[in-house]
């Protein structure tokens, strides 16, 4: 059975749509890689839901990580909208038998990324600003709490998209099998870790890994299909 696809034909009648959804994923999931090592020198305690539950330490460890905390929303604002866009695009390509799985996770996806620009803002410009205002300790403690609701949920999101569009092997991004299986298992971690931080259950420090696996994930996947492209167009003009 052939992989039902736009994979080489026109989508809105541009025949260049896939290698712009390609583009788009490819360079949003980089900036989340980098987005992620920001956070990764930021430290826990500032920045990710799975820190300290303490929210002096937490309110202390973002005063003193504001640096690299902005770096963090500033690489990420951008590369979430790349991302949220790609994954759009992805799902607008998909006809056929089993569609509307995959359709279904690439605009989770896209809808994760959404959510992660709103992360992303709060991490450079609102918690950093609350934990230095004197007086703030509740104005933080607020604004801490929605951001790892909002995080966990962004993630779960993005785990949930990343297994529903690789439930099917068909399709023309997971031809490489490697790309196949860092796509399930960044949506099973995803899954799996947000919902055990939602629930108050063991696992859940496996979140910020499951977002930066799913984004090497998505990285690998845009490179297989700019790959196939050049293929296509090299067997095309050889041809000609």
């Amino acid at each position: 059975m052939q992989p039902a696809s736009f994979h080489h034909h026109d989508v809105a009648g541009d025949p260049s749509f896939e290698r712009l959804a390609a583009l788009l994923l490819g360079a949003g999931a980089l900036g989340v890689i980098v987005t992620s090592m920001f956070y990764v020198l930021a430290g826990p305690a500032a920045a990710l839901p799975t820190g300290s539950f303490d929210m002096a330490v937490a309110r202390a460890a973002s005063a003193a990580s504001a640096g690299w905390m902005r770096a963090a929303g500033l690489a990420g604002m951008p590369s979430d909208v790349l991302l949220a866009v790609g994954a759009l695009m992805m799902a607008a390509m998909k006809r056929g038998q089993g569609a509307g799985v995959a359709v279904v996770g690439w605009l989770t996806m896209a809808i994760g990324g959404a959510l992660f620009i709103v992360v992303d803002a709060m991490v450079a410009f609102v918690l950093p600003a609350m934990a230095a205002m004197q007086g703030g300790e509740s104005g933080y403690a607020a604004a801490r709490v929605l951001f790892n609701v909002l995080f966990a949920i962004g993630g779960w999101a993005t785990g949930a998209g990343a297994l529903a569009a690789a439930w099917s092997p068909q399709w023309p991004e997971f031809r490489s099998r490697t790309v196949l299986w860092l796509m399930r298992a960044a949506g099973g971690i995803g899954i799996v870790a947000n919902t055990a931080w939602l629930l108050g259950l063991p696992g859940a420090r496996l979140m910020g890994p499951g977002i930066a696996l799913a984004a090497v994930a998505l990285l690998a996947l845009s490179v297989t299909l700019l790959r196939e492209e050049r293929d296509a167009a090299q067997m095309a003009a050889s041809r000609a």
